[in-house]
């Protein structure tokens, strides 16, 4: 899911859709803290793809600072190119 985030952050209603799978996931395997961390991801998330202001790189789960932008690795730059300039 982490790489789904990384590739989703350019579109709101992706980016927000792979925070909605992560928040599913939390309460499927009961990890508290990343149903608490990915509330807010999942209420802001999308506006901030729209307005264009994303962490770029951001793998989305709690285990990151939400605002910390990383690296994208290699394999997702080259499928990403042809969609958004990095």
């Amino acid at each position: 899911m982490e790489r789904a985030h990384i590739l989703a952050q350019p579109w709101a209603v992706q980016h927000t859709e792979v925070h909605w799978f992560m928040l599913r996931f939390g309460f499927k395997i009961k990890n508290w803290r990343e149903i608490v961390g990915q509330i807010p991801r999942l209420l802001v998330g999308g506006v901030k793809s729209f307005v264009g202001k994303i962490p770029v790189g951001n793998t989305g789960g709690v285990n990151v600072p939400p605002l910390q932008p990383m690296e994208i690795p290699e394999d997702i730059k080259e499928m990403m190119k042809q969609y958004v300039k990095l």
